[in-house]
């Protein structure tokens, strides 16, 4: 069990964000593309699509959870693609 099943009400929120993020998050969003450009997202995310997939580990042993990851992944591309429109 994660701590975050146990502490869904705090970790639904965000918990790394000073107060000044918290009332500006497209500043984090800009510093974040400042810093890592898209296609390292995209090589960040494969390696560790292709770690979490091929790495004897047992949360990934029922097809169904490795179908979420997949999902995931691709679901999180999409929206990293499209934050740099929107700063």
């Amino acid at each position: 069990m994660q701590p975050f099943d146990l502490h869904p009400e705090f970790y639904s929120q965000p918990i790394w964000l000073t107060q000044e993020e918290k009332e500006n998050p497209m500043a984090v969003i800009k510093q974040f593309f400042e810093d890592v450009k898209l296609i390292e997202v995209r090589g960040y995310l494969n390696n560790l699509l292709e770690v979490a997939l091929t790495t004897p580990n047992n949360i990934y042993d029922d097809s169904r959870e490795r179908d979420a990851v997949l999902c995931f992944i691709k679901q999180l591309e999409k929206m990293v693609e499209a934050v740099p429109l929107i700063t």
